[in-house]
């Protein structure tokens, strides 16, 4: 019997750690956590914990790693909007650095949940661009619902401690992005 994980107010980011563990262990994927670069100007002696510090510099993105030789590198964001991704959630250097990681040969994208529907999906980073472009454009600053919900990207919970299967929705649009292709 499949256990049930939605609803159960763990945060996105725990259920891709959680999930990344569980793909190194099972020797399908390395990807790691990308750490925002923080200068400390204080620690309380008594406690050890930082009391004043800023961020150094802008981060790259949330997760990088290496998907059956492929590097991928990816974000991880939810929104309470329901009919809608909005692109405010995306800042500019975290785009930047994904059109570079992919003109480099790279995969991006974002996991995008939204939280009141209980639904996380796969953003591949050509859709991203799209819209981004179209912002720039003059155009609508967010993705709809109905373009990022859709079956091939919808990203299932996975077996045993594969909280959020995330390469297993990859795969499947690799796949069919080859068939195009080839």
């Amino acid at each position: 019997m499949a256990i049930n994980y939605g609803g159960r107010g763990q945060e996105l980011e725990e259920e891709i750690e959680l999930t990344n563990k569980e793909y190194l262990r099972r020797g399908l994927a390395l990807v790691q956590k990308i750490a925002t670069p923080v200068k400390v100007l204080n620690i309380n002696d008594r406690t050890g914990r930082i009391t004043n510090g800023f961020y150094e510099k802008k981060s790259t993105v949330d997760y990088i790693g290496v998907y059956d030789c492929i590097p991928i590198a990816f974000d991880a964001k939810e929104t309470k909007v329901s009919t809608r991704f909005d692109l405010s959630n995306v800042k500019e250097h975290q785009y930047l650095y994904l059109t570079s990681w992919v003109s480099n040969g790279g995969i991006g994208f974002l996991i995008v949940q939204f939280v009141t529907r209980d639904e996380t999906y796969y953003l591949p980073y050509e859709v991203l661009d799209r819209y981004w472009q179209g912002m720039l454009s003059g155009g609508r600053k967010s993705i709809p619902y109905d373009v990022v919900a859709k079956d091939k990207y919808r990203i299932e919970q996975g077996k045993g401690m594969i909280l959020l299967d995330y390469l297993g929705t990859l795969k499947r649009n690799l796949v069919s992005t080859n068939e195009i292709k080839g």
